[in-house]
């Protein structure tokens, strides 16, 4: 076993992964600890460096609109097979993914791809597996 290659901070996690949902449907996710959703969300959080370096904090409503955007712009990188209320067909845009992440219907779909996107054995786990041939 080569120590580096297993324990390095893998290339992978900036890779995007898919994840099944139901028997018809799958997300499309990049992880939330790779280098590329740090940068991004970076990025989104530049407006309020300044505040954040003087001791403050960011009020409920600005670090969920800040979540939701990251999330809808970066984490979520596509879907299949996702239809809305009337069983309709809803086509991956990030307008569309805020759209439904911002729904508080759905704050239990919020919830399960946050816990996705934040578990880093589900990379891990479908890289061996793609490594793997399986």
């Amino acid at each position: 076993m080569n120590i580096y290659e297993t324990f390095s901070k893998p290339a992978f996690l900036d890779s995007a992964k898919t994840f099944p949902l139901s028997e018809t449907a799958s997300i499309t996710l990049l992880p939330l600890t790779g280098e590329k959703s740090k940068r991004e969300f970076q990025k989104l959080m530049e407006p309020y460096t300044p505040r954040i370096k003087a001791g403050g904090t960011l009020t409920e409503t600005e670090q969920k609109s800040l979540n939701l955007r990251h999330f809808s712009e970066t984490v979520i990188v596509g879907w299949k097979g996702i239809t809305g209320a009337n069983n309709e067909e809803i086509k991956f845009s990030p307008e569309a993914a805020k759209s439904l992440l911002g729904d508080p219907k759905l704050e239990s779909f919020f919830d399960l791809i946050a816990k996705m996107a934040s578990n880093e054995a589900g990379f891990t786990e479908a890289q061996h597996q793609e490594d793997e041939g399986n």
